[in-house]
């Protein structure tokens, strides 16, 4: 058996000292976020992924992959390369029926210390999600859906915040203050949220669509009506010209 397995299994043992040494959602735990912001051009994502000690020993080597004990910022891009790609295929996310790709904005890796003497990590994901004319009808189903870590328990938290909302599952509230601030009292049951719908209207400014049986031709009808009068006029007019030259010669 290598050493990091004994070590595993010397946290574990270790891990039936009293609560206060360790993670508050248990050491073994991994915990999700997800904050949902409507806004006019665009959804903003805030995804977090919280990894309680032992979880972190188990990732600790695919992070500092030289093993000299910390982490360089070559280890930590390199480690976020795959990690998050992982990440963000487990983030299904459908609108009006149609699933949208993410656009990644930003992303952080951060240990911290935990009990038992060992860190917790802490994964921070930024995305957005563009409005597009061609995406939206006046209202609209926005379905979310977090599949990452399915075995684990943990925190698992949605919030939907922003403007036109109508109607959503998840709560307007954040509760852990982005997995900052979990209940002390240990009979608080954690949330289990980790798919959530929203029912929105379609922001102000954001062009209708062929959605909404419109062609974008339908609504410029100006644009081409005294085109069309024009050349009618140099028809007709141009006919008559000649009828009156012909009729002219014929008297003479």
């Amino acid at each position: 058996m290598n050493l990091r397995w004994i070590g595993l299994l010397l946290v574990i043992c270790v891990g039936a000292i009293p609560p206060v040494f360790s993670h508050p959602m248990g050491n073994f735990s991994i915990s999700h976020y997800s904050r949902l912001t409507f806004r006019p051009q665009s959804i903003d994502i805030l995804y977090l992924i919280d990894m309680a000690e032992i979880p972190t020993f188990q990732e600790k080597p695919l992070v500092d992959a030289n093993g000299n004990g910390s982490v360089e910022s070559s280890e930590r891009d390199a480690y976020l390369s795959r990690k998050v790609a992982a990440l963000t295929d487990g983030l299904v996310v459908t609108l009006n029926g149609k699933r949208c790709s993410l656009e990644r904005i930003s992303q952080e890796l951060e240990l911290l210390p935990g009990g038992l003497n060992l860190p917790t990590l802490t994964i921070s994901l930024q995305y957005q999600l563009p409005l597009k004319g061609g995406q939206l009808r006046d209202v609209n189903v926005l379905d979310y859906q977090d599949t990452n870590f399915p075995d684990r328990t943990g925190w698992k938290e949605i919030v939907v915040q922003g403007g036109g909302i109508e109607e959503s599952t998840a709560s307007g509230f954040d509760k852990s203050q982005q997995l900052t601030r979990y209940p002390e009292d240990p009979a608080i049951r954690p949330p289990e949220d980790l798919v959530a719908r929203v029912r929105f209207r379609r922001p102000t400014g954001v062009g209708t669509s062929a959605l909404d049986g419109e062609s974008p031709s339908a609504e410029s009808p100006r644009t081409w009506l005294p085109l069309l009068w024009g050349i009618l006029l140099a028809v007709f007019g141009g006919g008559f010209i000649v009828w009156r030259w012909f009729s002219g010669r014929r008297r003479v």
